[in-house]
């Protein structure tokens, strides 16, 4: 199967706090769902800008696309 890391970008003053409680209502979707999570962190990608991710198994980009609508996705070796 493949991996797949799927992004929510946050701008702003708070955008690592934003970020960090998007991860809260991740963990509550995935948790409701079923959904296996490889990975699931946030990071600062400068002052004013950060992203929440998770790395899922493909079967369940479909389902997470239509539902969360992640900003990117990134194919993960």
């Amino acid at each position: 199967m493949k991996k797949l890391k799927l992004v929510w970008n946050f701008s702003g003053f708070d955008a690592l706090k934003i970020a960090k409680h998007h991860l809260v209502h991740l963990e509550e979707y995935l948790k409701k769902e079923n959904i296996e999570s490889l990975q699931l962190d946030t990071e600062s990608t400068s002052e004013f800008s950060a992203i929440s991710f998770l790395v899922i198994y493909d079967q369940f980009l479909d389902k997470i696309r239509a539902d969360l609508k992640p900003n990117q996705g990134f194919l993960v070796e």
